[in-house]
């Protein structure tokens, strides 16, 4: 009888969710799948109007990047994959002003949206072919190939630098 009442519930929720209803069917979620990254979609009143739970099996159906970058938190050369943060704005097809990181440990950045680019910030799920434990920084780190432009090279930067993430908040 749980089993029913679960399962009744999550076509409900699957129904009525603005999950189900998005354009990109890649955005909508397998029931047993772990969900790895949250994004609030946050109206100017504060109120979130729209939740999306993405796994990283949803994330790897998106477009697929790699930086080959040093940073200051690891030793030599790292080879980090994922999606760019432009894209995943891009595949949402939102408005953004601001969004908000967090961490699973509560730590927060906030990134204004005009200064995300397609050279910009990468939502990393791997990190030399290997996924990410937290205890690795994982299991989402926001990496930018901090090799390519000194401008990657600011405490700006590196605080926006987010390991262990598991929440967007888009702000409209």
């Amino acid at each position: 009888m749980v089993i029913f009442w679960k399962s009744f519930l999550f076509l409900i929720v699957l129904a009525i969710s603005p999950v189900a209803h998005a354009k990109d069917t890649t955005l909508i979620k397998a029931p047993d799948a772990a969900v790895l990254l949250t994004i609030d979609m946050q109206e100017k009143d504060c109120s979130i109007s729209e939740q999306i739970r993405l796994t990283l099996e949803d994330l790897k159906e998106l477009p697929v990047d790699e930086i080959n970058t040093t940073t200051i938190w690891t030793e030599g050369t790292q080879t980090f994959r994922g999606v760019r943060l432009s894209t995943l704005l891009t595949m949402l097809d939102r408005e953004a002003v601001d969004l908000e990181l967090i961490a699973i440990n509560g730590y927060r950045v906030t990134i204004p949206a005009a200064d995300i680019t397609p050279e910009g910030p990468l939502l990393a799920y791997q990190r030399n072919g290997k996924a990410m434990s937290a205890r690795q920084n994982g299991p989402l780190w926001m990496v930018y190939d901090y090799d390519s432009n000194p401008a990657f090279r600011t405490e700006t930067i590196y605080s926006r630098s987010i390991w262990q993430l598991d929440r967007i908040t888009i702000s409209r």
